[in-house]
Formats: structure tokens, C-alpha cells, sequence
């Protein structure tokens, strides 16, 4: 009776030491093939990658300058919580107007008008005297949701973060 005790533990122990390495092989191939794909995707252009996750559809010009404007309105926020005037107007905004979308059809009848808005309200803030910075920087950022209420509403949320709150 004791040996077949013995004999049935012995098995068990063997069975479990076979589990073990059999799942820690599997790991350890699992783990060598994720390295492998981690560095093969690591040497891709990162910028590539990070763009792609913001648009999937590629960089076109309109894209890039937006995410220009959007960078450029939240230094400009920082500014005018600070009570500080803007430096000097952004010449390379004017090309909103010619950029090239990522897809033609973003770009409906309307939006130069959405565009030339903008830009009058870009240049009123420019020009603010301190004690309108907040209500004109708001008016810009208020002609950027306006916009892409119509044409690309995806960054509608990102966009509205921008506002400064009035008390």
C-alpha cells in the first residue's frame, strides 16, 4: 500500500514538473516573439506611428497646421491667464485658405468663410488691448468650434478645453 502510495506521488510530481516547464517554455516563446515585433515596430518612424494614432488617414497640410494653431492656442491661453500680451501674429496661419485637406470633401463651400473668420478673429486678439485678451482669445477659439461644428467635428472636445473660463 505504501508503494503504491509512493508510486502515485511520484507520478504526480513528475506530472506537475512537466506542466511547469511546458508552460514556462510556451511563455518564453511567447515573451520572444512579442521582443521581436517590439523592436521591429520600435525602428519604424516614430512620428509616423504617433501621427497615425491622431490620423489614421495620414498628414495632410490642413492637419498639420491645425495641430499648429491648436499648440499655438494653448501657449496663447497660458499668455492670457497671465495677463501678458501676444508676441507677433502667425504669417504661416493665412495658409488656411490653401492647405490641403487629408480628405477633399472636408473642405465644404463654407469653409473659407469659417477660415477668414478665424482669421479676423486671430488678428483682434493680436491687437487686444490687455483688458479684451480673454473675451477675444475666446472668440477665436469659439471660430474653431464653429468650424468644425461643420466640417471635422472630431476635435470639438480638444478645441473647447482651449476656452479660458470668465468669472
Amino acid at each position: 500500500m505504501v508503494l503504491k502510495q509512493m508510486v502515485l506521488l511520484s507520478k504526480n510530481k513528475f506530472f506537475v514538473i512537466t506542466l511547469l516547464l511546458s508552460g514556462t517554455v510556451l511563455l518564453t516563446r511567447c515573451n520572444s516573439n512579442k521582443e521581436s515585433e517590439t523592436k521591429e515596430t520600435s525602428t519604424t518612424d516614430t512620428a509616423t506611428c504617433s501621427s497615425k494614432k491622431i490620423n489614421p488617414n495620414g498628414d495632410s497640410e490642413l492637419a498639420l497646421l491645425m495641430r499648429k494653431m491648436i499648440q499655438s492656442s494653448a501657449s496663447l491661453k497660458e499668455l492670457v491667464k497671465q495677463g501678458k500680451l501676444p508676441d507677433k501674429f502667425p504669417e504661416e496661419f493665412l495658409k488656411i485658405h490653401t492647405a490641403k485637406p487629408t480628405d477633399s470633401d472636408t473642405k465644404k463651400a463654407s469653409f473659407d468663410g469659417f477660415a477668414t473668420n478665424y482669421l479676423d478673429n486671430l488678428n483682434t486678439f493680436y491687437h487686444s488691448p490687455k483688458e479684451e485678451l480673454t473675451k477675444n482669445y475666446n472668440a477665436v477659439i469659439n471660430s474653431c468650434v464653429s468650424c468644425h461644428s461643420e466640417h471635422c467635428p472630431g476635435p470639438i472636445k480638444a478645441i473647447k478645453k482651449l476656452s479660458i473660463t470668465q468669472y
